[in-house]
């Protein structure tokens, strides 16, 4: 079993909502109709997707839940500054599916920059929320680049050799979660945000971070961001996906 702690609350919050899609809409132009005003935040975006390497990461958080169903989400990145073109605004993240493949990743820790347009597709992507943060982001791109000189704090390139041989299915490599190792990208935010002083799961140690932890945060975990003087994360999302 996984070591998570339930909120306490008794109502979802009311910061964050569900908002349709309208027809035949992209993830960028979801996107766009929902960004946060403003500077003076992070901003972090979920996907839920379709893909075999997907599929097995939204059941491998399944632990994370009490029902045991499956999570409706497979990944998580940070939104930079969004660009006039909105396909090309950067994210950064740590996948297990790069476009351009993984390189040699020791000398960034696994940190990867990408484009936001690789996740334009809703059908390969059917599940979106964006997530609204009460960090500067210029404290969370300074952590994120001591983050990548820093191995020994979270080595984020053993998180993905570990999920791959999961999600590949080699040997008998068992769920990573279960024995407390994240899911790279959601366990570099929860360090990089952690460091700019929020903590972005507080039901779940931050090594064992995913983005499961980070929806129930935002769901649930309210009240507690409001008890230490903090705002809760805010935010959109639409589930077109279930397992």
């Amino acid at each position: 079993m996984i070591n998570i702690i339930s909120s306490n609350a008794t109502a979802a919050s009311d910061a964050l909502k569900k908002v349709d899609r309208v027809d035949g809409e992209d993830n960028l132009q979801w996107l766009a109709r929902n960004m946060p005003a403003g500077a003076e935040q992070t901003t972090l975006v979920m996907v839920g997707g379709t893909s075999p390497t997907a599929f097995r990461l939204r059941v491998a958080q399944s632990h994370v839940r009490h029902d045991l169903a499956p999570s409706y989400w497979s990944h998580v990145m940070l939104l930079g500054k969004a660009a006039k073109n909105m396909a090309s605004t950067t994210v950064t993240e740590i996948s297990l599916e790069p476009p351009q493949g993984f390189a040699y990743p020791p000398p960034t820790n696994g940190l990867q920059k990408g484009k936001l347009g690789q996740y334009r597709d809703a059908a390969q992507f059917p599940n979106i929320v964006i997530l609204s943060v009460p960090r500067a982001p210029q404290a969370v791109a300074e952590a994120l680049e001591r983050f990548q000189k820093q191995r020994a704090v979270l080595d984020a390139v053993g998180l993905i050799v570990r999920w791959l041989e999961y999600v590949w299915g080699v040997a008998r490599s068992s769920n990573p979660l279960v024995d407390g190792i994240g899911i790279p990208s959601a366990a570099m935010l929860e360090i990089g945000i952690g460091a700019a002083g929020f903590d972005l799961t507080p039901g779940l140690e931050s090594r064992s971070s995913c983005p499961e932890a980070i929806w129930q945060a935002a769901k649930w975990w309210h009240e507690y961001y409001k008890d230490q003087k903090q705002s809760p994360l805010a935010g959109a999302y639409y589930v077109g996906h279930t397992l």
